[in-house]
């Protein structure tokens, strides 16, 4: 009850000092629709942005302009059953903070983050069962970072613009992997160095040991003839 309380003294506070904010409860389709408009037209719009406005008792949207009074502040639409669709706001016909969508059931069907009318943040979509089945972010409309699909057990990684099925190297790792490599490398030279020491030892000890073999025989050769001279 207090938190209702608190909701509706939020909307009348808001209203009070913003004259300029219409509220509108729309049926539209399959679903309730109540939202507010910003009753001045606005004057610019961003090219690469969609707009959500209101005109004729219907909510559209386009990008680059608006045929309509744009939606701004609170936006929430409902299933024929009062089950809330979905919930977000708009800053002057465009999405910004975090948008939530439900399934006709309850059970949460997606999270996104919006910003200024990217999305631009986390992204969470669920199945009907309430189980996550994919995850991600965006970055001003643009996929990034690591995308997951559990249903497929699948992992995607997105950067620039470009897609990996491995996660790319930023360039500190690369230059990090770049050191370990030149270090690596001087290993390789230095136990082969080694290697080739410890062979060329080998090699000498064996020959020295193939001299004391024949001087051993040479000194048994002349003792055995001064034995047959005595």
């Amino acid at each position: 009850m207090n938190k209702l309380i608190v909701i509706f003294g939020s909307v009348i506070l808001f209203l009070s000092v913003n004259s300029d904010v219409q509220r509108k409860q729309i049926r539209q389709g399959d679903f309730d629709i109540e939202c507010y408009v910003y009753i001045k037209k606005l004057k610019s719009f961003n090219k690469e942005k969609e707009y959500y406005w209101f005109k004729s008792g219907e909510v559209h949207n386009s990008y680059a302009n608006a045929g309509g009074l744009v939606l701004h502040y609170e936006y929430k639409k409902f299933y024929r059953s009062k089950q809330l669709a979905e919930h977000g706001f708009f800053n002057y016909g465009l999405k910004d903070g975090q948008w939530r969508d439900w399934h006709e059931n309850g059970k949460i069907k997606s999270v996104t983050d919006w910003s200024n009318g990217y999305k631009s943040g986390k992204y969470y979509l669920y199945e009907e069962n309430g189980e996550i089945l994919i995850s991600g972010s965006f970055k001003k409309g643009v996929k990034s970072n690591t995308w997951i699909n559990y249903k497929t057990a699948d992992t995607t990684y997105y950067k620039n613009d470009s897609v990996y099925s491995e996660k790319p190297k930023s360039r500190t790792s690369k230059f990090i992997s770049k050191i370990f490599k030149k270090r690596d490398s001087v290993e390789v030279a230095k136990k082969k160095k080694e290697r080739l020491e410890r062979r060329r030892q080998d090699s000498i000890r064996r020959s020295i040991k193939r001299l004391e073999r024949k001087e051993r025989r040479r000194e048994d050769s002349i003792t055995k003839i001064r034995n047959k001279k005595e």
